[in-house]
């Protein structure tokens, strides 16, 4: 019983992740600039609030990783693991104390560890640009989940509740 759970956790999370990474896909790049916007925060905002840090961290670091890597950027492979790693895992550790409070810190994370990368491997006249681009996305992505969220839970809150 409790391997067939495991294989169903490792399950969901393989397809959270493959989630993330279509979702962060679906870019526009900046001109001039190894970096783009793309929609995997909402994504990755919408699972760590409603499955908490671990599969916040896992899909977000994992899928957007491997986007990186299938789009051309293996650069930004590793750093992407650790940022959007940290980031799913911090929405989804404060997720319980506001939706808000969560998107917003998992913001910060994420807005300070690409502005900051960027710097360091680009120059730092490149930062600003990323930092822009990040406010936007996150700000995207956070209203994306705010919205979404409340939807998706009253839609699943009537299947979990069923007897089996």
């Amino acid at each position: 019983m409790k391997s067939h759970d495991t294989a169903r956790k490792v399950a969901l999370g393989a397809m959270l992740a493959a989630a993330v990474s279509l979702a962060t896909m679906i870019h526009v790049p900046m001109p001039g600039m190894r970096i783009y916007f793309n929609l995997g925060e909402g994504v990755i905002y919408v699972i760590a609030l409603t499955l908490g840090a671990r599969y916040g961290a896992f899909s977000g670091g994992i899928g957007a990783a491997l986007a990186d890597l299938l789009l051309g950027y293996p650069l930004w492979a590793p750093l992407t693991l650790v940022i959007k790693g940290t980031e799913g895992a911090v929405v989804g550790l404060l997720s319980k104390k506001g939706r808000k409070l969560a998107i917003f810190s998992g913001a910060i994370v994420m807005i300070a560890g690409y502005t900051i990368s960027a710097g360091v491997l680009y120059g730092w006249k490149v930062a600003p640009m990323e930092l822009v681009t990040d406010l936007f996305q996150t700000g995207i992505g956070g209203a994306f989940a705010l919205v979404f969220v409340p939807i998706l839970e009253k839609r699943l809150l009537p299947v979990s509740n069923r007897r089996h």
